[in-house]
């Protein structure tokens, strides 16, 4: 086999645009291809056609084109502007809306690219071109709506146009590549991640039948995103080295940060903050040097998180603040991150700047309505009520929250609500010795750990186990104490955390050595206040949780309530989808009627999650007779939460002690508007179950 590096000819970056040149240039270039190999930097061959380019009468669009996308991935953005101004071509333009893109500056760039858009004569190439950065800009600023429809008008364009060109083809490959980068980023926090983990693949196959090694570097980038995501933290390591090796080759420096950004954050989730940290400086400098405002805010955003893992606040909130200044010249939608913000002012008890902008915040989600950001609030105000000591407004507060991030699937915030509820639970214990306030954080527990698991938190799980532990001592529970202090071990054992492992060693060698069960109120660690446990626990809240603002929208395959004898009471299939009677409503039902009986016996609402051939079947059931069952492709912690609220909603509702198929229409229609509530139109009603029980 022929080794790549012996093949003559300019690399395909620029290769694919030569069938679209002048005859004139066409020729010269076909006489300079023996002194280029495929494999060349682009530097090379940026250097000659820049030499070329004044020897020309009148260069070619497509000629300006692909010297301008040179320019634009070698970061060269100083000759991009030096010629674009000395020549005024549309081919420079187009980049430049590109750069001004990367620059943070949407708003303009939509405007330019959206006059190229509508010029009849242009090129379909360009056309495409300028459509794509019209989505891209949108998705800058927040617009995840305007975004698709300009997405989805690109792919429909290139899909409808008529029959293109052997020389076309390459090209609107090389546009819509870039386009299926933003459709990911749109999609990367509300797609099903084996999804996302095909489309990448798909498009990897074409950027590689492309030759396009910027392509390649791209989506070995995204890959890394995915797996990051995942929890599969040496794939993302690995992907994201192959995306840096590319990326040196091409001279992309922009991507080539990107890309060592993502092992930055990789780095802060392994602990290694001062690795983190010397990466995002590195970075940091060289977006800087180049310009990119946005992600220069980016970067100055991620030390501010360093800080915060560090328990540096002060420090975080400088870092959020000098980012923020910077997303406020860009006219970008940072909302989410100034809750952060307002989250770091309360940490560091600077209640007066809080207050100034919490009010900005509440004024700003009236003109412009956000469920997340008015959970985010809510949650927020409860916070501020916790330091006041005033628990019980506190309570209502996170209560309303929880409610509204579990409807729109943001499993972080979720999450970061019932951390500090849990924490809120045994600070009102502390105060009133109320046992069911203990209850009432085994149950949180519970409800936050499969987050938890989900995103690989080991020191949160730990944290969490050691305090359950603690709980079950309280309540004089051995054996569910020394479950939970033997998970947090095995937990220690693999994060090698010695102080911690040595602590909790001890805990069960004391309830190990026990005679009698009630002999565990005589020991020192059980009857110590919470607080120092809060004090280990009430930095988890504010971590790992800053994720963007993306709604998320999370809906099963199927969804049936079933009544305690095994009797659906409602079932909901997902629209638009084909689903076989017998794979949801057949043996499923017989797999779990036995465990029905079980969970009912509780005194509260329990989760059980079993696998069903290829498919999850996530069941909560509830001690007033009913079962709320979700048969889904995957377990999720926003799904969980869905059904959670789905349970305890019908909770408050008389479902029928003794039933036989027949529901009254008032409680079908109030379960209905539930489930279109939490799920949106995607789920909708199913008569495929026949009820015709009669009474045994």
């Amino acid at each position: 086999m022929k080794d790549k590096k012996s093949k003559m000819g300019f690399p395909k970056e620029f290769a694919i645009f030569i069938p679209k040149m002048s005859p004139e240039e066409q020729k010269i270039l076909k006489e300079q291809e023996k002194n280029f190999q495929i494999d060349d930097s682009l530097v090379k061959v940026r250097d000659y056609i820049i030499d070329l380019f004044p020897n020309l009468p009148k260069p070619s669009d497509f000629l300006v084109f692909a010297l301008g996308k040179i320019l634009f991935f070698n970061s060269d953005y100083d000759t991009l502007n030096a010629l674009d101004e000395e020549f005024s071509y549309q081919g420079f333009a187009l980049w430049k809306i590109r750069l001004l893109l990367r620059r943070g500056l949407s708003e303009e760039a939509i405007k330019k690219a959206s006059v190229i858009f509508k010029k009849e004569e242009n090129d379909l190439c360009f056309k495409l071109h300028s459509l794509r950065s019209i989505a891209n800009g949108y998705l800058n600023l927040g617009n995840y709506e305007q975004c698709k429809i300009y997405l989805s008008e690109l792919f429909e364009d290139s899909l409808t146009s008529p029959k293109l060109s052997a020389e076309d083809k390459p090209i609107i490959n090389d546009i819509l590549l870039e386009a299926h980068k933003d459709n990911f980023i749109l999609n990367r926090f509300s797609e099903e991640k084996i999804k996302l983990e095909n489309k990448i693949n798909v498009a990897l196959q074409i950027a590689t039948d492309l030759g396009e090694r910027n392509h390649i570097g791209s989506f070995y980038y995204l890959m890394a995103l995915l797996q990051r995501d995942c929890g599969k933290i040496e794939d993302s390591i690995k992907y994201s080295n192959q995306a840096i090796a590319l990326f040196k080759e091409t001279g992309n420096e922009s991507l080539l940060s990107a890309a060592k950004g993502n092992l930055g954050t990789i780095y802060v989730i392994q602990g290694n903050l001062d690795e983190a940290e010397s990466i995002y400086h590195e970075i940091l400098e060289t977006f800087r040097n180049l310009e990119e405002n946005r992600f220069i805010s980016l970067s100055i955003k991620n030390l501010g998180n360093i800080a915060i893992e560090r328990g540096n606040y002060e420090e975080a909130i400088e870092r959020y603040q000098e980012a923020l200044n910077i997303i406020e010249k860009l006219n970008l939608k940072e909302t989410y991150q100034y809750c952060i913000l307002a989250e770091l002012y309360l940490q560091t008890g600077r209640l007066s700047d809080f207050e100034i902008l919490i009010t900005n915040l509440e004024e700003e989600i009236r003109g412009s309505p956000s469920s997340i950001i008015e959970a985010y609030i809510l949650f927020l105000q409860g916070l501020r009520d916790v330091k006041r000591l005033n628990y019980g407004k506190a309570s209502e507060f996170f209560s309303k929250a929880l409610i509204i991030a579990d409807r729109q699937g943001r499993g972080e915030l979720s999450a970061k609500i019932l951390m500090n509820t849990i924490l809120l639970n045994i600070n009102k214990y502390d105060v009133e010795k109320n046992i069911e306030e203990l209850d009432s954080a085994i149950q949180n527990i519970n409800h936050i750990l499969p987050y938890f698991m989900e995103s690989k938190l080991t020191k949160e799980q730990v944290a969490l186990r050691i305090l359950e532990g603690k709980i079950y001592a309280i309540k004089l529970d051995k054996s569910r104490s020394f479950n939970s202090f033997q998970k947090a071990r095995d937990l220690l054992q693999q994060h090698k955390n010695k102080q911690l492992l040595q602590m909790v060693n001890k805990y069960l060698e004391d309830i190990n050595n026990l005679e009698h069960y009630e002999e565990l109120s005589s020991f020192e660690w059980v009857n110590e206040p919470f607080r120092s446990d809060v004090y280990s626990l009430e930095d988890i809240g504010l971590r790992y949780m800053q994720k963007s603002h993306v709604q998320i929208e999370i809906a099963p395959l199927a969804l049936i309530l079933l009544h305690r004898s095994g009797i659906p009471l409602r079932s909901f299939v997902i629209s638009k989808r084909t689903v076989k009677d017998q794979l949801l409503f057949g043996g499923f039902i017989v797999a779990i009627r036995d465990m029905l009986s079980e969970l009912f016996e509780g005194q509260k609402s329990q989760v059980l999650v079993i696998t069903y051939g290829n498919y999850k079947i996530i069941i909560e059931a509830h001690p007033k007779g009913f079962s709320s069952v979700a048969i889904s492709a995957h377990d999720s912690f926003s799904l969980r939460r869905k059904i959670h609220q789905l349970t305890d909603k019908l909770s408050k509702t008389e479902i029928p002690k003794q039933y036989y198929g027949d529901l009254s229409t008032q409680l079908s229609t109030y379960i209905d508007k539930e489930v279109e509530s939490l799920f949106g139109s995607k789920l909708v009603y199913s008569d495929t179950i026949q009820t015709n029980f009669k009474e045994q």
